[in-house]
């Protein structure tokens, strides 16, 4: 699902991803909106792009939401990965 090098940046395309789908955009719609590729926003998606502020700012324009939200729900996607590991780790289970 992500490059496990990049937690931010997964944590990051997680939240463009969850906007996304409660906006009922497709991959390809939301390109079209932010003059972005499909398949960069599916890499953004997967946390194996490094999008440039521009295209940061071009994807919360087409999401409707400011950068700072985009930036509050990667904080919080990655507090639910530390999280996730955490329970698995209790629980005995492979991260």
């Amino acid at each position: 699902m992500s490059n496990p090098t990049n937690p931010a940046g997964a944590a990051l395309g997680a939240a463009i991803r969850r906007l996304r789908h409660e906006r009922g955009l497709t991959i390809e719609s939301l390109a079209f909106a932010s003059d972005t590729h499909p398949t960069y926003v599916s890499g953004i998606e997967r946390g194996i792009r490094n999008p440039t502020w521009q295209v940061v700012c071009g994807l919360a324009r087409a999401l409707d939401v400011p950068v700072s939200t985009l930036a509050r729900m990667a904080e919080v996607e990655t507090l639910l990965a530390e999280r996730m590991v955490q329970a698995r780790a209790e629980l005995g289970m492979a991260a």
